[in-house]
């Protein structure tokens, strides 16, 4: 009896195996990629969108100069409410350069909220310091959410 269509079966089939295991393997590397950005990418819009929702309404606070002290407390406080969510998320799942930017400009819009609280008028020196602080955070977490999820190397338009 002849040993080697014994062992060139075997060996064929030690390749087949090989061969269908590494295939399966970048397979599932792509796929659980390309889950992974999915999640990022809506991780990291929903936490922009809801920032910039209170950014927006904190600007509407901001110019409505005849709201009751009162009321311009809880409406700032309920519009900021919602970033909460986003920002434990953040924290938890994305990586260490971006939670420190996101933070940083999470603090920011709630430092706006604090001046809208008190009355900060715009035009005031005051209003001007605190909304430029937070575009340069909003601009710092941007790239950092960019660098993370690879975009910044995209071709600009």
């Amino acid at each position: 009896m002849s040993w080697t269509p014994l062992l060139a079966t075997l060996l064929g089939a030690v390749i087949a195996t090989g061969s269908a295991l590494l295939v399966e393997f970048r397979k599932d590397r792509r796929e659980t990629t390309a889950e992974q950005t999915r999640s990022k990418r809506e991780l990291y819009g929903a936490y922009l969108g809801a920032l910039a929702a209170a950014r927006s309404e904190l600007n509407l606070i901001f110019l409505n100069r005849g709201m009751p002290e009162a009321e311009r407390r809880s409406a700032a406080r309920r519009c900021f409410a919602q970033c909460y969510e986003t920002r434990y998320q953040i924290e938890i799942f994305a990586p260490r350069a971006v939670v420190e930017p996101a933070l940083a400009y999470f603090l920011s819009v709630r430092r706006a909220r604090e001046a809208a609280i008190r009355g900060v008028a715009p035009g005031d020196p005051e209003h001007d310091l605190i909304f430029e602080e937070v575009m340069d955070a909003l601009s710092a977490v941007r790239a950092a959410m960019r660098l993370d999820m690879r975009t910044d190397k995209l071709p600009s338009a």
